[in-house]
C-alpha cells in the first residue's frame, strides 16, 4: 500500500510539473568557486539549463575598487548569455547602505559599471543586485530610534545609487533583496515627503525586489508577497517582484523556512504551484531560489 501511494505521488509530481507554467526561475550564487574555472562554470550553467533557471545573481568580490576574478567573471557572463541566462552582479553586506559606507559602496558600483563596459555586446550584466540586511546590525537591534536612523540611511543610499545609475549606466537594472516583514505597520516611515511602508519606499526606487518569503508551503509564500504585488499593481510601478524559496539545510526552530529538510518532491510541487499561480502575472519577475550551493546538493537527491 505504501509503495502504491509513493508511485501515485511520483506520477502526480510528474504531471504537475509537466503542466506548470514557465514562470522564470532565478537563483543566488555566492561563491567565487562557482565560476573561477571553465569546469565550474560549465557545471553551474548545465545545472541551470537542467532545472530551467534563466537568471543568476552572482556574488562579486571587490577589493580596493578592483573586481576579484574579473576574467573568469567575464567568461561566466559570456557563456551564460550563449545559453540565454542573464547575470546580475550581486553584492551583500549588512552595513553596505549605512552612511559611513556610502563612499565605499559607490566606488564598488563604479568598478562594476566600468567592468560592464568592457563586456561584449549581448553579453553584459543585466543589473546590480544588493542583498543588504541591516537588521543584523547591533544598532538596528538597539531600539526604535537607532532603527529609524538606519532605515533613513538605507533609503538615502538607495536613492544615491539610483541617481548614479540613471546618469552613468541607465542600461543596468537595480534590484534589492528584502525580508517579507518590511511591509508591516511598524515600518511605516516618512521619506522625501512621502509616508509609506519601508518596502514601498524601496519599490519606488528599484526595478525589482527579491522577497525572502521563505516557507515550505506555496500558499504561505504567496501570502508573504501579496502586499508588495498589490502595491506595484495599484501604483503602476515599474518595479517587479520575485518570491523566493530556501533550500539550505537549516536546523532548529528556523527549519520550517527551508525545504532542505523535506523530500525534494515537496519542493518541486510547491515550486510548480507558484509557477502556475503567477503564470499571467506581469509583476512577477521570477521565482528566486536560494542558493546554488545548497540547491544542487538538495536536488541531487532526486
Amino acid at each position: 500500500m505504501i509503495r502504491a501511494v509513493s508511485v501515485f505521488f511520483s506520477l502526480f509530481v510528474v504531471v504537475f510539473l509537466a503542466n506548470a507554467s514557465k514562470t522564470p526561475l532565478g537563483m543566488w550564487a555566492w561563491k567565487q568557486a562557482h565560476f573561477d574555472t571553465a569546469e565550474a562554470r560549465g557545471e553551474m550553467l548545465d545545472f541551470c539549463e537542467r532545472e530551467g533557471i534563466s537568471h543568476i545573481d552572482q556574488h562579486v568580490i571587490i577589493h580596493n575598487n578592483v573586481i576579484t576574478n574579473a576574467d573568469a567573471l567575464k567568461c561566466l557572463i559570456v557563456e551564460a548569455a550563449q545559453r540565454d541566462i542573464t547575470v546580475n552582479a550581486l553584492r551583500g553586506d549588512k552595513d553596505m547602505f549605512l552612511v559611513d559606507n556610502y563612499e565605499r559602496t559607490l566606488h564598488a558600483i563604479k568598478a562594476l559599471v566600468a567592468f560592464n563596459r568592457t563586456l561584449p555586446r549581448g553579453a553584459k550584466f543585466l543589473g546590480l543586485k544588493f542583498d543588504v540586511e541591516p537588521y543584523l546590525t547591533l544598532d538596528w537591534q538597539a531600539g526604535v530610534e537607532q532603527r529609524s536612523r538606519i532605515i533613513m540611511e538605507y533609503l538615502n543610499c538607495l536613492t544615491l545609487i539610483r541617481a548614479h545609475l540613471n546618469t552613468h549606466a541607465p542600461e543596468l537594472e537595480l534590484a534589492v533583496d528584502v525580508p517579507f516583514w518590511w511591509d508591516n505597520e511598524e515600518y511605516v516611515v516618512q521619506f522625501e515627503g512621502s509616508t509609506e511602508r519601508f518596502v514601498h519606499h524601496i519599490q519606488n526606487r528599484v526595478d525589482w525586489i527579491g522577497i525572502m518569503s521563505y516557507r515550505r508551503e506555496a500558499n504561505k509564500i504567496i501570502r508573504l508577497v501579496e502586499d508588495e504585488l498589490l502595491y506595484a499593481s495599484k501604483h503602476g510601478q515599474a518595479c517587479s517582484v520575485a518570491p523566493s524559496m530556501e533550500t539550505s539545510n537549516i536546523k532548529g526552530k528556523e527549519a520550517h523556512i527551508s525545504f532542505g529538510g523535506v523530500p525534494t518532491e515537496q519542493f518541486r510541487v510547491a515550486l510548480a504551484s507558484l509557477r502556475s499561480t503567477y503564470a499571467d502575472n506581469s509583476i512577477i519577475r521570477c521565482i528566486m531560489l536560494h542558493h546554488y550551493d545548497s540547491l544542487r546538493t538538495y536536488l541531487n537527491r532526486d
